[in-house]
């Protein structure tokens, strides 16, 4: 599953050098070329999925090979018999025949790497045929049979390769920069997928004439692009972005020209597959169940062809898991596998893998029931960050057998707390290989022990996803209310929460096309329409930076825009905690901020994409909230905007100081109680306090529960939080580390400030605003727009005025 490597963290972040940084980087071996890995793991390794993906018709067109369960099949075509080729713990994917149909070559997923395999399909009998200590990718025989042509990046970055089959002689193909995947063989050459540029997906075709190549099709971002040859190399099948988030299934002439749609009626067609009765592909439907079609290539409706039976080749046992609490059914978070260590999961529904634990998991609404191989089986149970229980049991072969899970009340009762947990920032499709609905939200928000949640439309470069949904909503919890993120790459992407309206335009500036590129238009239009719409607005994903604020060097990995929009007062909120943004980076410069006195309270959001596989849990990073009014959307987040909340990705604090809560105003310049009620499932590192950025109380380690209380001398001005931090995560948790923090308890009022904390703020962000000012002038060719330059001018006076 082909993207692009631009998404959702700013250009910005690309460009700046990085400290160390805590944020997902990369679970397979590193691409040395690729500033953001996590989307090449994302779109082009496999999805795991109890129905068929990736059909491969035999050469005599009477069987289809394809992917399901993490493992291989073929299927009669005449009697649309499926029976299991390959077994073992890792996910096999991708299947491709030799001309002779003796052979397979695929992929093979452990995990932490891939590799490409050879199987007799006769005898069973599997070889490895490339397994470098790097990525490989997507075989295809040539059509002689000899050799195989495949991606990897063995070289630095994902070339094309060929490998004899009698010498295991390799040969790299392309040379390029970027990534090149997906070969097929064509009438004298291959053609390919190919990303030269970070903004831009194409069709490459490399003439074995003279090496030479050419691109025979732009498609711009186009996440699910793959592409098929005809067996006589004349022609190729793709499935581009149809400019909806949705794919066609279009058909070329080997030379990128004439091109004609089949399957008009498909809405999503993906992994197409090129026989000799047909293109094959298959489809989700509204269950996430990929139904397996053929169309014929001279048109006309599709054909479902969908296995109707399967014979796993070994005993089997069919085991229903029930999630209780209180002998009630309570939604979970489910990981199975069998004895081999083989993921399991039910026939409907989508998974999805972690990439920080590495462990495939799908949601259950309280039963779930898996057929599987008879043994022994562990399941891992969970009920949002409330930690994880474990159970085995051993299922004898034709057993039907239901085991029962209880999940244990969490040592932190949030609700009975007043607390209520929200993620704002995730996306329900951002070109994955399946299309969800709000509902399938919905259950993974009961799942994960989530109250509140704020969808966001985007674009993925020039298509927006998911506009289709704008006003929709739930007005009962869980709770659902679709909002924007909109994105200028250069300057920083804001998250437009809870407005009656989009805001026009989506994205600008530079990075995008030019009409767009050259928009004298700064972040403060969607900040100020966010208010004005009846929402508010979050600075999201902003630091990628451990220490964004270096003593040996320049200040980086922060959004252009940020500190002048601050300055102006123009921002409610800034992300704190995100799966792809360091925490305690992010933290650093909230602290320089609210040491000018800016109220600007934290928010937590996943940033997650649902109908991805290789994507994290929705409120793996979240906010929790203390509404004054009965709960509901627009009391939430007034509580988040009001900084009556705190942020985590597992351990849970409770915070008061002087006998008041976070967002509150006591008097400061006094001694005054404090006290911290923490929780962890998993082994912390610190619990501390902080006063105006700096930590005056450290507690060391945590596990379990504890409470910290006694008094503390505290300024005339300025703010007071708690923070934990430290330790590895562990299930369900899925961020890099452990961390949570309290918005902060002002001293005085809200917006005071201690003057040698702000002093030493406002000299920092100088320091910033000298990169921001050379990285503006030259991102816009120049001389920056009057509004842009006016707007960073406003702000480096008023930092000035508050150094002095």
């Amino acid at each position: 599953m082909h993207r692009s490597i631009m998404m959702s963290v700013c250009a910005l972040a690309l460009a700046v050098p990085q400290s160390a940084s805590a944020e997902w980087i990369n679970r397979y071996p590193r691409v040395s070329t690729l500033p953001l890995q996590v989307y090449l793991e994302g779109y082009n390794l496999p999805t795991f999925a109890t129905s068929p993906t990736d059909p491969a018709p035999s050469p005599d067109g009477k069987s289809v090979a394809f992917a399901a369960r993490g493992w291989l099949w073929i299927m009669d075509i005449a009697t649309r018999e499926a029976r299991r080729v390959t077994r073992g713990a890792s996910v096999d994917a991708r299947p491709t025949w030799s001309p002779d149909g003796h052979s397979i070559a695929f992929m093979r997923d452990s995990g932490r790497d891939t590799g490409l395999w050879l199987l007799d399909v006769a005898s069973g009998r599997e070889r490895v045929l490339v397994d470098t200590p790097t990525i490989e990718l997507d075989p295809a025989f040539s059509p002689d049979g000899k050799g195989v042509y495949y991606s990897s990046a063995e070289a630095g970055d994902l070339d094309i390769w060929r490998i004899d089959l009698a010498s295991g002689a390799k040969t790299r193909l392309t040379t390029a920069k970027g990534q090149e995947i997906n070969p097929q063989p064509v009438t004298g050459g291959l053609v390919y997928v190919s990303e030269p540029t970070l903004l831009s997906d194409t069709v490459e075709m490399l003439s074995f004439a003279d090496g030479s190549t050419k691109i025979l099709r732009r498609e711009g971002l186009s996440p699910q692009l793959r592409i098929s040859a005809s067996p006589d190399g004349r022609s190729f099948a793709l499935t581009p972005l149809a400019g909806d988030d949705r794919t066609q299934l279009l058909v070329s002439n080997a030379d990128g020209g004439e091109t004609l749609r089949l399957a008009n009626d498909a809405t999503y067609p993906v992994t197409p597959a090129w026989g000799r009765d047909g293109i094959w592909y298959v489809q989700p439907d509204r269950d996430e169940r990929f139904r397996l079609y053929r169309v014929a290539v001279t048109g006309g409706p599709a054909e479902e062809v969908t296995p109707l039976s399967w014979t796993m080749g070994a005993p089997t046992a069919r085991v229903t898991i029930r999630t209780r609490r209180d002998g009630a059914a309570l939604p979970a978070r489910l990981a199975v596998v069998d004895g081999a260590g083989h993921p399991a999961a039910p026939e409907i529904g989508n998974t999805t893998f972690d990439g920080q634990h590495g462990r495939i998991s799908f949601h259950s609404q309280g039963a779930a029931t898996i057929e599987l191989p008879a043994g022994e089986i562990a399941i891992i149970a969970s009920h949002g960050l409330e930690g994880a229980v474990t159970t085995r049991r051993n299922l004898r072969a034709g057993e039907n057998v239901t085991i029962d899970i209880d999940l244990p009340k969490p040592a932190f009762d949030a609700a009975g707390r007043g607390w209520f947990s929200g993620d704002l920032h995730s996306h329900l499709n951002y070109g994955g290989p399946f299309q969800l609905e709000p509902d399938d939200l919905v259950s993974a928000m009961r799942a994960e022990a989530l109250d509140v949640s704020t969808p966001m439309l985007a674009n993925l470069q020039t298509a927006l996803t998911d506009v289709r949904f704008w006003g929709w909503q739930r007005t009962e919890r869980p709770f659902v209310k679709f909002s924007q993120e909109v994105r200028s790459h250069f300057l920083g992407h804001i998250g437009v929460i809870g407005a009656d309206a989009p805001h026009t335009p989506f994205f600008f500036g530079p990075g995008y096309p030019a009409a767009y590129e050259r928009l004298d238009l700064a972040n403060s239009s969607p900040l100020r329409f966010a208010r004005a719409h009846g929402g508010m607005n979050i600075y999201v994903h902003p630091v990628i930076a451990r220490d964004p604020f270096p003593q040996s060097g320049p200040p980086a990995g922060i959004p252009l825009e940020l500190v002048p929009d601050a300055l102006a007062g123009e921002v409610d909120a800034i992300e704190l905690a995100c799966l792809w943004t360091d925490e305690l980076g992010t933290a650093e410069l909230w602290y320089r901020l609210l040491n000018l006195g800016l109220t600007i309270a934290p928010t937590g959001g996943s940033d997650t994409m649902h109908n991805l596989h290789r994507t994290m849990a929705v409120g793996s990073t979240r906010v929790y909230a203390k509404p004054r009014e009965p709960l509901g959307m627009a009391s939430f987040l007034d509580a988040v905007r009001a900084g009556r909340s705190f942020v985590t990705n597992g351990p849970m604090i409770d915070f008061t100081a002087g006998d008041a809560g976070p967002g509150a105003a006591i008097p400061g310049g006094r001694r005054i109680p404090f006290a911290i009620d923490a929780f962890t499932t998993a082994p912390v590192d610190h619990v501390e306090i902080l006063v105006n950025g700096r930590v005056v109380r450290s507690y060391g380690a945590l596990e379990g529960s504890g409470r910290y209380a006694g008094e503390i001398d505290v300024p005339m001005g300025g703010w007071i939080a708690a923070r934990i931090r430290g330790g590895a995560p562990a299930w369900p948790s899925q961020d890099s580390y452990q961390f949570a923090h309290s918005a902060p308890i002002w001293l005085g009022a809200r917006g005071s400030r201690d003057p040698a904390a702000s002093q030493a703020a406002a000299s920092d962000l100088l320091r910033w605003m000298d990169v921001a000012d050379a990285r503006l002038k030259q991102g816009y060719g120049g001389e920056p727009t009057a509004k842009l330059r006016a707007r960073f001018a406003e702000g480096r006076a008023r930092l000035m005025e508050l150094a002095r």
